[in-house]
């Protein structure tokens, strides 16, 4: 059976919490939705609140225009709001800023933050800012959900369809053009939070997590919380973004890696029970949503692609834990997912 301390990421964050006392007013479990869920005593609503952090992309120079920095340091939050149903009220930001770091680049950073807040419809609240060694921005956003209608990524069964807000893949083809590309032409990157999908998803679907950290890591996730596995449709390479196939392509890079890669793309992903799924559709069609579908829930608790004409049973922890290898650096983790394509080549 797969269990939720296989993963290394999972082991450290149940570690780092075991010593604290359970808030009475906390409604959902340890790695049970995005955000964590707050009991609002005598209000018809219930808080939904998240903390993330734009560090290690900006290390590895992942994330490096001021603008885009900014953009994030929202996006990443309210991507998790959206994927507890929750309507945003706002954000909190920190910023520990370099003592040598311009007044233009300082200018770009906070215009990324404020446009990213108006795309959301939310606000800065307020912060706190410190000089330090190194550019680290850190968000909490805070929001509101009806009371009991939160999503998790709790309660999909055998059988349910699994579906994506939008093509995926532009995260990790991002990636990619950032840290390894020689081609000067900049890939076009600029995620939003799915917040319009959030009332649509608490009618129909029976889970729901964000793929910040790509879509195998997500299906993988559900696969340990609910105990059921995660078959891809045949044609699962229609379900990509075309631009990012494109230039995987161009590079001689399997297509299957932009499921596999950490960087993820921030839409959301979800199951339909299959009685509910036409209605889904429906409304989604009304309401002029584009659900993308991917595959189906089965009862063996694996994940399987078709994948050099064989379905492929894919080592997710395997591939999850990469990033926690000694000495990780990014060649060496793309260098190692290349390892593991060769291994379905050979099979």
């Amino acid at each position: 059976m797969h269990q939720l301390k296989d993963i290394i990421e999972n082991k450290i964050i149940s570690n780092l919490t075991k010593s604290f006392p359970r808030s009475p007013l906390k409604l959902n479990e340890l790695h049970e939705t995005d955000a964590e869920i707050i009991q609002l005593e005598n209000s018809p609503y219930d808080l939904a609140i998240t903390i993330d952090t734009i560090s290690e992309e900006i290390k590895t120079g992942l994330y490096s225009d001021p603008y885009e920095i900014g953009w994030m340091s929202v996006m990443v939050n309210m991507s998790d709001l959206a994927a507890v149903g929750a309507s945003p009220i706002g954000i909190v930001i920190s910023q520990i800023l370099p003592q040598n770091i311009s007044d233009e680049f300082i200018e770009k950073l906070q215009q990324g933050i404020n446009d990213s807040c108006k795309k959301c419809g939310t606000f800065v609240l307020g912060g706190d800012t410190n000089l330090g060694d190194e550019l680290i921005i850190s968000g909490c956003a805070i929001g509101t959900i009806e009371k009991g209608k939160y999503l998790k990524r709790v309660g999909c069964k055998t059988g349910d369809k699994i579906y994506t807000s939008g093509n995926i893949g532009t995260g990790n083809a991002y990636a990619f053009q950032k840290l390894f590309s020689k081609n000067d032409s900049q890939f076009v990157y600029h995620p939003t939070a799915k917040l319009e999908w959030r009332n649509i998803l608490k009618k129909y679907s029976s889970s729901c997590i964000d793929t910040s950290d790509g879509i195998i890591s997500s299906l993988d996730q559900l696969m340990r919380l609910n105990n059921v596995g995660f078959k891809f449709r045949n044609d699962w390479d229609k379900a990509m973004d075309c631009s990012s196939e494109q230039l995987f392509g161009n590079n001689n890079l399997p297509i299957w890696l932009l499921l596999a890669g950490e960087h993820g793309e921030f839409e959301l992903l979800f199951t339909i029970p299959a009685e509910k799924k036409l209605d889904f559709l429906k409304e989604a069609s009304h309401l002029y949503l584009k659900p993308i579908y991917l595959g189906e829930t089965t009862e063996d608790p694996k994940i399987s692609l078709n994948l050099y004409n064989k379905e492929q049973s894919l080592d997710t922890e395997k591939i999850r834990n990469l990033t926690f290898e000694k000495d990780f650096s990014p060649s060496k983790y793309l260098k190692k997912l290349l390892e593991i394509d060769t291994s379905f080549k050979n099979a």
